[in-house]
């Protein structure tokens, strides 16, 4: 079993089903269930999301490397881009117990990444870009669906 996966892609929203695929099957070798794969998923989908609309503006002539890979018991996900940086203290958390109608479009990208994964880092260097480091735990005292749940998402199974 491979214990490291690497995808660079362009900052293009075509790219996210290339992205899709691939941490489905990193996430398999690796060893998480369907509930775990789900949560990474939603996660890496919305970084890169933020990253293509937000950091390149919707530039597509950006690259953005995603490495996946075993640390001990735990998933890590690390993205690198060199968008300009960002502060992740200065996005507000939104308003989740507010009436959909009354809620602005967006703004759930962050907050879902942090509700999903057991971490998430921003780091930021001048020179070697942004970095984002997720990690998800293979096990837990808690069972992962439980976790998913509690954060309000459910896999879906394939039909």
């Amino acid at each position: 079993m491979a214990s490291e996966f690497k995808l660079t892609v362009n900052s293009d929203m075509a790219s996210l089903t290339t992205i899709c695929e691939f941490i489905h099957s990193a996430a398999r070798e690796l060893g998480l269930d369907d509930d775990q794969t789900f949560a990474v998923h939603v996660a890496l989908d919305e970084a890169c999301c933020n990253i293509i609309q937000h950091g390149y503006g919707g530039r597509m002539d950006g690259t953005i490397d995603i490495i996946c890979r075993l640390s001990g018991n735990d998933v890590v996900v690390t993205i690198r881009d060199t968008a300009p940086p960002f502060d992740p203290e200065s996005v507000p958390e939104p308003d989740v117990s507010a009436p959909l109608e009354g809620r602005d479009g967006g703004g759930l990208g962050l907050y879902l990444m942090k509700k999903l994964m057991d971490s998430v880092e921003f780091e930021f260097d001048a020179v070697r870009g942004n970095l984002l480091i997720m990690r998800k735990k293979r096990d837990s005292a808690e069972a992962p669906h439980q976790r998913n749940r509690r954060a309000g998402i459910r896999a879906r199974p394939n039909q």
